[in-house]
């Protein structure tokens, strides 16, 4: 299995499999050139409810060790997470304690707590101001109309940030889009891009991050693409990794590179029996951020037992400002 360093400067670097057609089969990125203090290393991350799988290998409190190892080989500056509850957001602060968390909603939701935050180094970054709304026909009150979706409405967190290494300001904005409803999704994404411009000064960069439940082919999708860049798609290095970002707790031998499919037909990129799971995990930037490294790390739990550390693999992206 491929371990990642990072070789900017005095931060580690990625050694990927960026078209490797086996887990096991990889082959180094080339290091950028541009310096440790021009670029950000940020993320998005779905760490599994740990409500679920609770009499399985999978149950939270057999897992988090080797989730909270995977985030620290990645070395986040700024990672959007998607279904933590209070119990996981304070064991995630409190293994690692140079990282804080943006967003807590207790009460929000009848399971009383889920929450998609955004976790920052705050040796890195300052956050400035920040906020929340939720993805329904009322999004500054908890709960409204939620169109078809599941019961519960899921919400957006964003936070305004100064690089304390650069002097720059950008936003970050996290999501967790509704599982059921394709009408929920498509609308609850018009609401969050309506609002971008209401985060920032005009022409601050934006980092959108989130598991928004759908493929590149879908409206929600297409509405985001409208107005942000998927940095998948124009990173300066080949991505790194495999296609499918859900990996559903199967485990795959043999992972479809992200590289390969993207020479492939949408329709058949996007066939779920195919690929055996889908990317629905995404980080967007506007318009000039350029993203210099991308990935999605299908790093397994060790002691070969074919688990992973969540349902979903993490993604991360070097990215620096204009």
């Amino acid at each position: 299995m491929c371990l990642f360093h990072l070789h900017f400067g005095i931060r580690r670097s990625f050694a990927a499999f960026a078209s490797c057609a086996t887990l096991a089969s990889c082959a180094p990125l080339a290091p950028s050139t541009t310096s440790p203090a021009a670029t950000l290393r940020v993320g998005s991350y779905n760490i599994r409810t740990m409500h679920a799988d609770r009499k399985s290998e999978n149950a939270w409190k057999l897992r988090r060790d080797d989730l909270i190892a995977l985030m620290r080989q990645l070395d986040y500056d700024a990672v959007g997470l998607q279904e933590s509850f209070p119990e996981q957001s304070a064991y995630i602060t409190n293994s690692m304690p140079e990282y804080a968390l943006i967003g807590t909603l207790e009460g929000s939701t009848p399971k009383k707590g889920v929450t998609s935050p955004i976790c920052y180094r705050k040796a890195r970054l300052e956050p400035l101001k920040s906020g929340a709304f939720w993805l329904s026909t009322t999004p500054d009150a908890p709960g409204g109309g939620t169109w078809d979706s599941s019961p519960h409405t899921r919400h957006c967190i964003w936070a305004l940030f100064r690089d304390r290494f650069s002097g720059r300001s950008f936003c970050f904005v996290n999501t967790h889009t509704d599982h059921i409803g394709k009408i929920a999704r498509r609308e609850g994404m018009k609401v969050i891009m309506s609002r971008l411009d209401g985060f920032a000064p005009p022409g601050t960069p934006v980092v959108f991050t989130g598991d928004h439940n759908c493929r590149e082919t879908e409206a929600a999708a297409k509405i985001a693409a409208k107005r942000l860049k998927d940095a998948l798609f124009i990173s300066e290095t080949p991505p790194a990794g495999p296609w499918r970002t859900y990996n559903g707790r199967n485990w795959r031998d043999t992972e479809i590179p992200a590289t390969e499919a993207m020479e492939m037909p949408i329709k058949e990129r996007n066939g779920f029996k195919k690929f055996d799971g889908v990317r629905v995990d995404y980080i967007y930037v506007s318009d000039g951020v350029r993203v210099l490294y991308y990935a999605i790390d299908a790093s397994p739990r060790p002691g070969g037992a074919h688990l992973y550390p969540s349902d979903h693999f993490p993604l991360v992206a070097t990215i620096s400002f204009p």
